[in-house]
């Protein structure tokens, strides 16, 4: 089975899950905590943006810890605002056409097992490349195709450090 968002956060920790949200644009934050209810208004307190974001993160956060089903839409937001040369060497890699890293195509579906392992064994060693992030891209890759294609490669044990 493959580790859901809010699992791949969890484990990558308090400080990276902040890091990544608060890479993100306003929509995209508002967006994330819509995702899980909780509301995106500003709380007198919140003097100013940065305050009203870490108060965000910490919030979001906190859902994370209760194991409620969140993430989704923060990962995606992230990978596709801040990761963009991550996508495109993994779809370059894998021979397919995209658009920024991003495509329409069903990759997942239509590339042979072999070829995407082959790929994700690239961004894992890659040296400029963060391992832990590669490994959430992999890991959300599987989550949302509802499928376990980079099982073999252990990607969990990536997430912690």
């Amino acid at each position: 089975m493959s580790l859901a968002p809010h699992e791949i956060c969890k484990r990558l920790g308090e400080a990276k899950f902040k890091e990544m949200f608060l890479a993100l644009s306003s929509a995209a934050m508002k967006a994330s905590l819509m995702e899980v209810g909780l509301p995106a208004t500003r709380q007198a307190n919140q003097t100013s943006l940065k305050k009203r974001n870490e108060e965000w993160a910490k919030r979001l956060w906190s859902t994370v810890l209760a194991g409620k089903s969140s993430c989704k839409v923060m990962m995606f937001e992230w990978l596709r605002q801040t990761k963009s040369d991550l996508l495109i060497a993994f779809l370059d890699a894998v021979g397919v056409a995209h658009q920024k890293g991003l495509t329409d195509a069903d990759f997942m579906k239509d590339v042979p097992d072999e070829k995407l392992t082959a790929a994700a064994k690239l961004l894992l060693a890659h040296p400029t490349f963060d391992h832990r992030e590669v490994a959430a891209y992999l890991l959300f890759l599987d989550f949302s195709n509802e499928t376990n294609k980079f099982s073999a490669l252990e990607l969990e044990r990536q997430l912690a450090g």
